[in-house]
């Protein structure tokens, strides 16, 4: 499965519960108040339990997280020199 729909469906199934039905890849997370702080928090627990990849604290910034988008080409990056 691709990286981003599997944040994609995490961020749906886990952070979003209900109050929207869809979100758009490039659908600004943290303004549309999708996620907040505490969502950033478990995203990154998600990540490195599901991608088995550490996030280091210089990472977690609004640009890898503001959208489906952002978050899948930040990680994708990561794990592509991870190898």
């Amino acid at each position: 499965m691709e990286t981003s729909t599997i944040l994609h469906n995490f961020i749906l199934d886990e952070l979003v519960k209900g109050r929207k039905k869809t979100i758009g890849d490039d659908d600004d997370l943290l303004a549309e108040g999708i996620i907040d702080s505490l969502g950033i928090l478990q995203l990154v627990a998600f990540i490195e339990e599901k991608f088995n990849f550490t996030v280091p604290d210089e990472d977690v910034v609004i640009e890898n997280f503001m959208s489906v988008n952002a978050l899948s080409k930040y990680l994708d990056q990561k794990l592509a020199t991870k190898h």
